[in-house]
């Protein structure tokens, strides 16, 4: 008799939202089409032509045992290798299983659960091993939250429902670390102004902020980076703020320079092809002079 037993934690189907050259945010067909399906059968190996098997031997000898799980199989129902039987129209189980995803929300986000399995429920844990077999090259289920863009062809992604608890929680916290640096510079624009010329010196693709930018618009644009790129976000105030802060009033101050991705101190030496090689410049002994130098021409300006 197997030892397996069905494990007792639950699994979430989520959605894999991408945004598209001509699909913005919210739109519907990020995530399929209103009232379309995506069915999701067991793959075939690429090496045999066969099915493949997507329970080890003890999970079949479980699955196949009513008294254990509940289910109206015998031995050898859940045997990849089952050929349909033309003299009986009797089809092999997995030739015939498909795991069915409707969408009939208009629009969907990365939040949205899909559907629930619970894996100590018999066929909740077939339809979790056949999700998973289509985790391989070329499958269209992720196998965690974290693997959704690893491949172009996931479509959903299995999120494991306490990691999704643990994954809120750790958000939240994240965010009441970014709004409680927001809230000290909020009523200050030229600090706001700062924050984004900072976040712009190591994002590039962000919108340059402009002193005239109205009060109305920086604390917008503070609010969209949070939502957006938080992980940037704490990044950049947990990070040497002070000193990147230090480049920024620099550069205005005409004390550094840029041309393409190499700084360049007044008299035109490179001194580093990032904010990070910068600060490292700035940080060693041997340029302290360079630095005093620097914050001078800053308290001039």
């Amino acid at each position: 008799m197997s030892d397996f037993k069905l494990p007792n934690r639950k699994v979430l189907v989520k959605p894999i939202i991408r945004e598209g050259k001509w699909l913005g945010k919210g739109h519907s067909g990020n995530f399929m089409y209103d009232n379309t399906k995506l069915y999701i059968t067991v793959p075939i190996s690429r090496q045999t032509g066969g099915l493949i098997d997507p329970l080890t031997r003890e999970e079949r000898d479980f699955l196949e045992n009513r008294k254990l799980s509940g289910l109206d199989f015998v031995e050898g129902d859940l045997n990849p290798n089952k050929k349909p039987n033309p003299k009986t129209d009797e089809t092999p189980f997995w030739y015939d299983y498909q795991y069915t995803i409707i969408k009939n929300e208009s629009i969907i986000n990365s939040d949205t659960v899909l559907t629930v399995l619970d894996l100590s429920n018999a066929n909740d844990y077939i339809a979790y091993k056949v999700l998973m077999a289509n985790t391989a090259s070329g499958g269209m289920v992720a196998p965690s939250w974290e693997d959704r863009f690893n491949q172009g062809s996931y479509k959903i992604a299995l999120v494991d429902s306490e990691y999704e608890v643990e994954e809120k929680s750790s958000r939240a916290m994240r965010l009441g670390k970014a709004y409680a640096f927001f809230n000290k510079i909020m009523k200050s624009d030229l600090k706001m102004y700062e924050l984004l010329s900072v976040y712009w010196l190591e994002n590039r693709r962000a919108t340059k902020p402009s002193k005239d930018s109205s009060t109305k618009w920086l604390i917008s644009e503070i609010e969209s980076v949070i939502d957006k790129d938080l992980d940037n976000f704490l990044r950049l105030i947990e990070t040497d703020y002070e000193e990147k802060l230090m480049i920024h009033q620099a550069m205005v101050a005409g004390a550094l320079t840029r041309e393409g991705a190499t700084f360049l101190n007044m008299d035109g030496t490179p001194i580093g092809n990032s904010v990070q090689e910068v600060i490292l410049y700035f940080k060693d002994e041997r340029h302290q002079e360079d630095k005093l130098k620097l914050l001078a021409l800053i308290d001039k300006g």
